[in-house]
């Protein structure tokens, strides 16, 4: 038995070495087989890319569209709000309000306005305007850039006194 420890003992330092050799190994032969491999994996991907392709699967039934060409009254030519100047925003962009929307207000006549996460100073001012808070947006936006507000305003919902100037409405949304 003592010479079995003995002989453990000698040759553990071998042992650990031979084993994390095998280990490595068997890594890097797991690992080049597989790069070996990638060129015929291409040589596939691209037989299949350049060879007929299955409509089998595809539902080529025809459909009725609508034929402007017949009826051109029924296009809608109306420019988009702002005169089509190009500018654009998506659909989904949370500072676009209904405009026909009035502020609600409380019982001390106070407006409540809910302002999305993620609006401009010019999506706030659209939505001031659309609820009857201010009357003019590109005074406001002045008035924002006037007092360095442009960045500073906040998202939440805000109780806004009825009569309040430009200022105090920047002030409450800061």
């Amino acid at each position: 038995m003592k010479k079995i420890k003995d002989l453990i003992y000698d040759y553990n330092d071998i042992f650990v070495a031979l084993l994390i050799i095998a280990v490595a190994g068997a890594i890097i032969l797991w690992r080049v087989t597989n790069i070996m491999a990638y060129p015929d994996y291409l040589a596939g991907k691209e037989q299949t890319q350049s060879g007929e392709v299955d409509f089998t699967d595809v539902d080529l039934t025809p459909t009725d569209v609508d034929n402007f060409n017949e009826n051109p009254e029924d296009i809608d030519t109306q420019t988009p709000e702002g005169g089509g100047s190009g500018e654009q925003t998506p659909a989904d962009d949370p500072s676009q309000e209904d405009p026909t929307q009035t502020a609600q207000t409380d019982t001390d006549g106070n407006y409540i306005v809910e302002i999305p996460k993620g609006s401009s100073a010019l999506g706030i001012a659209r939505i001031l305007k659309s609820q009857g808070i201010i009357s003019d947006e590109d005074a406001f936006m002045e008035k924002v850039e006037e007092m360095g507000a442009t960045m500073k305003m906040k998202y939440g919902t805000y109780k806004i006194p009825q009569g309040s100037s430009a200022e105090e409405i920047i002030n409450i949304l800061m």
